[in-house]
């Protein structure tokens, strides 16, 4: 019969395979930093693309609402909470007179219930003004390209459609003219519609209890968005604003950034430093192990001396037995990680009460490279100088010792 060459990956693969729960902990080991590396790095990449996407989202320098309702609107915007507040519209004209403003538009909330035949969620409706909007039309235009007519809707991307494509609130039935792609804002809760039907439905919603019943609809707005003439100092403009309007709740939109800014770099701060603690942490454990089990084989190793094996034979087999069990940890590792961050990357934004969209095909498998790289070259890294001191052992002495 035909003996096999004993390959260094052959002795490598044969002495691991004869030690299964000495090679099972070295690889949790890498698999514990792979894992906390490539799910790290995607949730970095997901809360980036969450953070740009709510900043796209914003639209306008300045929102104006009634005053209290701050820490609800930003609710609304970051997690789709409904929310029913509203003001007359007659300021709308006053606030358009305002120094340094350019633009104005309104819109008009209303919020469903849990139970809405829709959605197993509350949901926000949405009613934009076309003839003046800035904010909505120019990220919707590019799925619809005309305003949606009356009867019609524009769906977030957690929206639940009847089978003919249609949604129903408080039993009148809607046309869905398109569904938005997801955002990780509160816009994938959201239902937009164009002013006629917001005040229809507004009407309908009043009559059912939802809207106070002193609230006249068609004079009635929610928030009133402004956009400042170009030049203009915001800080300015607003300190202008709340001097002419200090009944009004007054903010600048990328206030609401800034908040969740700090936040996100708070977060973000702890997933790194989290993620280099147990790469220092699987280093030196790693290489502790591998001094440890260098030290039991040095019998083991002078005999592969005494029949031939070279010195850098002997560091290539250590060496080849580390590739091995990193490589193996690494995809343990970020198997795992792909296992909860993919399917469950909404929920975990949800409980981090942060915008989190998870990225690409492409920058995903950027970053699974990227971790298997990192987390496989950790297993020779860590055994270099176990396998220095294997190979600079002397075989005679070795044996004399009885080890």
């Amino acid at each position: 019969m035909k003996m096999k060459p004993l390959t260094t990956f052959r002795i490598a693969h044969s002495n691991l395979s004869g030690k299964p729960g000495r090679a099972a902990a070295l690889i949790i080991v890498v698999a514990i930093m792979a894992f906390a590396l490539f799910g790290g790095a995607i949730l970095l990449r997901s809360l980036d693309n969450g953070m740009e996407s709510l900043e796209s989202r914003l639209g306008a320098d300045i929102i104006v609402l009634p005053p209290g309702n701050e820490a609800v609107f930003e609710s609304t915007v970051l997690t789709g909470t409904p929310a029913t507040f509203y003001f007359d519209r007659v300021w709308i004209n006053e606030l358009a007179r305002s120094w340094g403003i350019e633009q104005v538009t309104t819109q008009f909330y209303i919020a469903t219930l849990a139970d809405a035949e829709c959605c197993t969620t509350d949901v926000q409706i949405i009613g934009i003004d076309y003839e003046t909007d800035f904010v909505v039309t120019p990220w919707i235009s590019e799925l619809i390209n005309r305003q949606i007519s009356d009867g019609e809707v524009i769906v977030g991307s957690n929206i639940i459609l009847d089978s003919d494509n249609t949604v129903t609130f408080f039993d009148a039935n809607f046309e869905v003219a398109a569904r938005l792609s997801r955002t990780a804002t509160g816009m994938d809760n959201t239902v937009f519609v164009n002013m006629d039907t917001a005040m229809q439905l507004g009407h309908i919603a009043q009559a059912g209890g939802f809207i106070p019943a002193d609230v006249d609809i068609e004079n009635s707005v929610s928030v009133i968005l402004l956009n400042m003439t170009p030049g203009h100092d915001l800080s300015g403009v607003i300190a202008n604003l709340q001097r002419h309007f200090p009944t009004f709740g007054i903010m600048a939109s990328n206030a609401i950034a800034y908040t969740i800014s700090l936040t996100l770099n708070f977060i973000t701060g702890l997933i790194t430093a989290v993620m280099i603690m147990l790469g220092v942490f699987a280093l030196l454990v790693l290489a502790m192990l591998f001094s440890l089990i260098a030290n039991s084989r040095k019998k083991e190793f002078a005999v592969l001396r005494i029949v031939g094996a070279t010195r850098s034979k002997l560091a290539a087999v250590v060496l080849t037995e580390a590739v091995i069990i990193s490589a193996v940890g690494a995809v343990v590792g970020c198997l795992l990680a792909a296992i909860v961050v993919f399917p469950f990357g909404r929920v975990i934004g949800v409980q981090m009460e942060m915008p989190l969209l998870l990225p690409g095909i492409l920058t995903s498998a950027l970053i699974l490279v990227l971790a298997m790289a990192i987390s496989t070259a950790i297993g020779p890294l860590s055994s270099a100088y176990s396998a220095y001191k294997i190979s600079r052992a002397e075989t005679y002495a070795t044996m004399r010792d009885g080890e």
